[in-house]
């Protein structure tokens, strides 16, 4: 009766040890897939917005060469005496402020990791506004 005891005891103990080897491995297995995923995730994020510092930097040389033309109209609209180009060199203004904020948030964005659908709408938002002001420019020249 001893030696069944016996054969019971390393038995279970061999099972409890073989399970507990089986665990650690899937704990070791799983804890590798984590660290593979964040690995390849940051890896993504990182080419991503690669292509969206490029049209940053894009935007930012569009507005620079639109803001330097359009304030370059300053002096003739200020000595004019018509309301209605004032108003519109204004508006004009007022939309060259609003890309200059909006391509400022497009680079907290970029650096905060927001979603590139928030990303692409405020790059469309700030295309419009440029537009906005070329128009007003060849307006206020023509």
């Amino acid at each position: 009766m001893k030696r069944s005891r016996l054969k019971l005891f390393k038995t279970t103990s061999l099972t409890i040890s073989l399970i507990g080897v089986i665990l650690i491995l899937i704990t070791v297995g799983v804890i590798a897939y984590i660290a593979v995923s964040g690995l390849t995730n940051t890896v993504s994020t990182s080419v991503s917005s690669g292509a969206e510092y490029d049209q940053l930097n894009q935007l930012k040389s569009q507005y620079n060469n639109v803001s330097a033309t359009y304030l370059s109209l300053s002096d003739q609209v200020t000595q004019s005496k018509d309301k209605a180009l004032k108003t519109t060199y204004n508006n004009g203004k007022l939309k060259l402020s609003e890309a200059n904020t909006t391509i400022n948030s497009i680079e907290n964005d970029i650096n905060n990791g927001k979603s590139e659908d928030v990303i692409k709408s405020k790059i469309t938002s700030v295309n419009e506004d440029l537009k906005f002001v070329q128009d007003t420019y060849s307006n206020i020249t023509s």
